[in-house]
Formats: structure tokens, sequence, C-alpha cells
């Protein structure tokens, strides 16, 4: 029988987290979940309180970290520790401050079968907002707001933690995303659209805490409008094709200074001619780029070409071949027939290839299958 596994971040919750346990274990059968305290050390005693509910209910782990982490950082931990049970194939996500109801678990477990991510949302028919203050409800409804318009992902709700996750949607957020704070939210979401998962809004009440003090900081405000921010910029580029263009420039600037490096020492100090020098140069720049290429421009596509890494190796040359034509060509007229130094000519050449071997390197080294 395949389990649910409740991940719960806590850091200073003696007075929230024993109402909150009883109260799951009151509404989920005993025997068939079990409870995730990650605890960033909390001085109150969190953890303590947490180890002696688990005399009492038996289902309870307790993670407890070296200091206050994030809690995106705390997410991330519990739904790794919540995959190291095989049985588990749902994992809920909710806060320790019962602003998340425990009678929801049961709603939004029951929207699992159509969905790999179950959000409670505070903002679809049916969910609510009790006991926040005008700035608070501003400030979350404008947070939702642009995440709905910058990235498009058609929902109302993106910055609430209490969620289900399917094993094979945790497994990949977890494995993706790496913010620490509350940016962990909006990047999983954003990942978990990314790679073709299905998500489902479940209505919600939301209720602000009445014991203890809010962890929300105006600096986490801040951060995560700067989030937002860079991360549409990043998106929109890579849209375009301009940060993988842009990584395989930064690829090419390497090669580049061991072409034009290996050229002048050749040329200069070992007295070799220019165009005998500029093949060597050339050569070693090429297994150069491809190692760098493969590791970070098209790191991603790695897994999804059609070729192995000596197939793409051997594309690569045959490419970069093509290329080192080109360069030759423009570096020998532009020398011979304009009269330009032969170190100017090569940029021009190289130019010219790098132009080429991106064109070859997207629609033939590091293509996608078909289906994919």
């Amino acid at each position: 029988m395949s389990q649910v596994c409740m991940v719960i971040p806590t850091y200073n919750e003696t007075e929230n987290l024993p109402k909150l346990i009883e109260a799951l274990e009151g509404e989920i059968q005993k025997g068939n979940f079990k409870v995730i305290v990650v605890d960033d050390n909390s001085p109150d005693g969190t953890a303590e309180v947490a180890k002696k509910l688990n005399w009492r209910y038996g289902n309870i782990i307790v993670h407890r970290r070296p200091e206050k982490l994030g809690i995106g950082s705390a997410v991330r931990d519990g739904l790794q520790i919540a995959l190291q049970f095989a049985d588990s194939e749902h994992i809920v996500t909710m806060d320790a401050d019962l602003s998340h109801n425990p009678k929801d678990v049961s709603r939004l477990l029951s929207a699992t079968e159509n969905a790999d991510l179950i959000q409670g949302s505070r903002y679809v028919k049916g969910g609510g907002i009790i006991g926040c203050n005008y700035f608070r409800r501003a400030v979350s409804y404008t947070a939702n707001f642009l995440c709905r318009l910058l990235f498009r992902t058609g929902l109302h709700e993106h910055t609430t933690y209490f969620r289900v996750y399917s094993r094979k949607c945790a497994e990949t957020v977890v494995r993706k995303v790496h913010c620490d704070r509350y940016e962990w939210a909006i990047a999983s979401i954003l990942t978990t659209k990314d790679h073709g998962f299905r998500i489902k809004e479940v209505p919600i009440t939301f209720v602000n805490r009445a014991r203890g003090k809010s962890k929300l900081k105006t600096s986490d405000i801040l951060r995560w409008f700067f989030f937002i921010e860079k991360t549409f910029v990043l998106r929109f580029l890579n849209k375009l094709g301009l940060v993988r263009f842009m990584k395989f420039c930064g690829v090419g600037t390497i090669g580049i200074l061991v072409n034009e490096g290996l050229l002048l020492i050749l040329t200069e100090l070992f007295g070799l001619f220019y165009l005998i020098s500029a093949l060597f140069g050339i050569e070693m720049s090429i297994l150069s780029n491809f190692t760098l290429n493969d590791l970070w421009t098209f790191k991603d596509l790695r897994g999804s070409s059609m070729s192995t890494t000596s197939m793409r190796a051997l594309r690569c040359n045959l490419v970069y071949v093509a290329g080192l034509t080109i360069n030759i060509i423009i570096l020998w007229a532009l020398t011979e027939f304009f009269g330009l130094r032969y170190l100017i000519s090569n940029l021009f050449g190289i130019t010219a290839a790098v132009l080429w071997n991106y064109t070859g390197c997207l629609r033939w080294i590091w293509k996608r299958r078909i289906q994919e």
C-alpha cells in the first residue's frame, strides 16, 4: 500500500506543532502516513517537542538542521527524506503555524488522480484568507498576480506551500530547484510546468497565525521580487535562444584564446608559416570547445540527444572542420589580398566560423530526439 509523507518545516513552533500533529493524526488514518519535521535548530525547543510527539504517535521523523537555512531548503530536504521511502507515492508539504487547515489534506489528496502537483489555492472559487492585514493581503495578491502575468502559469496561487507532490514530480523539483528561501515556491512551480507535469488548484482557506511570529521579513519580500525579475529576464532570453548562445560565445572566447595564443607562439617563437600555425590553433580550440560545450552549453541536451558522446565528438569535428575551412579561407584572403595583419584576419575568420558552428551544434550535434 502506498504511503503519504507529510513534510513540515519548523522554526520556533512549540505552540503550534502539537496541535497540528494532533489534528493530522485525527484526520488521516494512522499507520498510513509519516510526518517529517524539518527543524532549523529552533531555540524554543521545537525539535524536542517533535521527538516527544513521536513517542506518542510513532510516525514522526525529526530532521534537525544546524541553523536557520531557509524554508525552500527545508522543503527540499523534507522531500528528499520522503523519497527515501519506496512506498511514498504522494508527499504533502504544509506550514506548521496552523495557517493550513489539516482537514484540507484529504481534499488535496483526493485530487491527485489527474495531476502531479496539487496546489492549495486561496484565490480560486471556494478559497479565502482569514486574519491577514491589508498589507499582507496586498503583497500576496500582487506577488501571485505577477507570477500569473509574467510566467503565464494559468494558476492563481504560487506562493503557499500547502501542496501535494507526486513522487516523480518531487524527484524532479528536488533535482532541479536549488532556491533556499521563499523563492522555492514559484521556482518549483515553474520547474513542474517546464517538465510537463500537470498542476491542479484546490481551494483552501488560509488562516493567519494566532501564535508565534511570522518568519517573513521585508528583506525576504525584496529578495523574492528580485528573483522574479531575474527569472523572467533569463527565461525570456532563453526563449529567444540568447542564453545558450551567450554560453556558446563564452566557450568560444576560450577557444579564441587557445587559437590566437598558439597562432602567435608557433608563428613568432617557432617560426612556422602562419597558416600551419593556424591549423594547430584551430584544432586545439575545437577540442576545448567540444568539451566545454558538452559539459555546459548543451548539457541539458546530452541526455535527449540522438547520439553518444563519441558520436557527438565526431560530428563536432566534422562541423568544426567546415568551420576551419571557412576560417582559413577568410584568414588567407584578408591577409594576402587586403593586407591585414594575420591576427586581425584570423578574428574575422573566427566570427564567420562561430555562426556556422553554432548552427551545426543545434541542428546536428546536440539535436533532440524527434519525440521530444
